[in-house]
């Protein structure tokens, strides 16, 4: 199996996540700012006996998340897929198996805490002020699960809710009984190779990549507030528990992705 055969192959997961990137979004002529590359685990993704191994990182520029009857903005850079898929067995290339950033808790996959639409009460007035005010930050529970050839994730999570009153401990959805997002893409968009910008610099990227995930279930709060006294009002505020029916969430993303031994 040649390089080009294995890099043709590796575009096909171009899902699955690679190193955390300060990587601003690419603009045709433009330099790319993308340099994590060496956060992808090379020793145990990439296998120089058979060449096969790629390195990838997906950075949200944007998404909608509706949860119950919250509505959350995605800003750009708040949600990251990070690591690289190994390809154990070479006469089965599509058998592949995620290999996160680092052994440190998040599955390879991080983010920043946003901003809760309408805060505790469901007003404007209060969504940024003091006590009112919520975050949430989306947490992987497990490793994600990459589908090769759809360019499909499955993404077991739970959302962390910080407020001065659900204290540090608020969750929806936990490791036992996860929110499940099955990310399916809806749209690619062009690809680009980053050597035909930066010469020297490998790999590709797809900057304006979509994907969707519709109708998962939403179990009700736990741990927020004393001993759990105020599951209650998150559950009531966000409409919670959900069966599925209207949860949702959209996102567009840039696709980072490199063969292992373009990195060697």
């Amino acid at each position: 199996m040649t390089r080009s055969v294995i890099l043709g192959a590796a575009t096909a997961l171009a899902l699955v996540g690679g190193g955390v990137a300060d990587a601003a979004a690419p603009v045709s002529g433009a330099k790319y700012d993308f340099k994590n590359w060496d956060t992808c685990q090379l020793d145990k993704v990439y296998d120089p006996a058979t060449d096969l191994g790629t390195c990838m990182t997906v950075v949200v520029r944007d998404g909608t998340m509706r949860v119950g009857s919250l509505n959350v903005q995605i800003a750009d850079g708040s949600l990251m897929i990070a690591g690289g898929v190994s390809q154990p067995d070479p006469t089965h290339p599509t058998n592949q198996v995620f290999v996160p950033a680092a052994n440190d808790g998040k599955f390879g996959v991080y983010s920043k805490s946003i901003s809760v639409p309408g805060g505790a009460l469901g007003t404007g007035s209060s969504e940024d002020f003091g006590p009112t005010a919520i975050q949430a930050t989306v947490e992987a529970v497990a490793l994600p699960s990459v589908q090769p050839y759809t360019l499909g994730v499955e993404l077991p999570v739970r959302l962390k809710l910080t407020n001065p009153l659900l204290g540090n401990n608020c969750y929806i959805g936990s490791a036992s009984n996860p929110i499940r997002l099955s990310l399916a893409l809806q749209d690619a968009g062009a690809a680009q190779w980053i050597s035909d910008t930066v010469p020297g610099v490998p790999g590709g990227v797809w900057p304006q990549a979509t994907h969707k995930a519709t109708n998962f279930a939403v179990p009700g709060a736990t741990g927020c507030g004393l001993f759990g006294s105020l599951n209650w009002a998150v559950n009531q505020r966000a409409n919670l528990p959900s069966g599925g029916s209207g949860n949702s969430l959209s996102t567009t993303s840039s696709v980072y992705n490199a063969a292992g031994w373009e990195l060697l």
